[in-house]
């Protein structure tokens, strides 16, 4: 018998490593600004949500946070073609456009997607101090399976429609942009701070 699994949707996590200091500071003035500036609205219900000009911004803070995306957005290339045996011969310039999202309690993110993007990436600067054991959704990461309806067998869920992450602070998810996702709602007394990035990727010319 021959089987295969078709359309796998790759989804990489990195645990960072000597993020404290810079997570701390991204998180001392993404707040101070939240507390300042009005924000703007898009898939946030509630909550605070910056410009997307975080890549444009000069401070060393947003650079090097910028830097690390970059890095793992290549690294995730690379996985996933070697799992389809290709190699990445290609030299690419990576566009990246970001963003913050700083959350209180009760604030969320209705589904959505970023399909204009190659690949969409979260940082997670201060997953917050909710009680995971009370509300073990808490500010989820859920991913919603692209796939249109289709019947379910009773009693079993071979095909599962939704898949989480629970926000850590130093973690970083890269995802396929087109892939839907929402956040769960945040309970939590301390600001919840993530920052989030499209990256579009260009051959660079020879």
């Amino acid at each position: 018998m021959d089987r295969f699994s078709l359309f796998s949707t790759p989804v990489l996590v990195f645990a960072l490593d000597d993020v404290e200091e810079l997570d701390a500071e991204l998180c001392a003035r993404l707040v101070a600004e939240a507390r300042s500036s009005p924000g703007v609205e898009r898939s946030n219900a509630g909550g605070w949500h910056s410009v997307p000009d975080l890549s444009l911004r000069q401070d060393a803070c947003y650079r090097r946070l910028m830097q690390i995306v970059v890095e793992r957005v290549r690294a995730a290339l690379v996985d996933i073609a070697a799992a389809r045996g290709l190699t990445v011969d290609h030299r690419y310039r990576f566009g990246v456009q970001g963003w913050a999202m700083v959350m209180e309690d009760g604030d969320y993110a209705v589904v959505h997607d970023h399909a204009e993007a190659h690949f969409s990436v979260v940082h997670y600067a201060d997953a917050g101090d909710a009680d995971q054991g009370a509300h073990p959704s808490s500010g989820a990461l859920t991913f919603v399976g692209p796939r249109a309806g289709g019947a379910a067998v009773p009693g079993l869920d071979l095909f599962p429609g939704h898949f989480s992450i629970e926000p850590r602070t130093g973690l970083m998810v890269v995802f396929p942009g087109w892939l839907p996702h929402f956040v769960h709602p945040y309970r939590g007394t301390r600001p919840r701070v993530s920052i989030s990035c499209n990256v579009r990727l260009e051959p660079e010319v020879r």
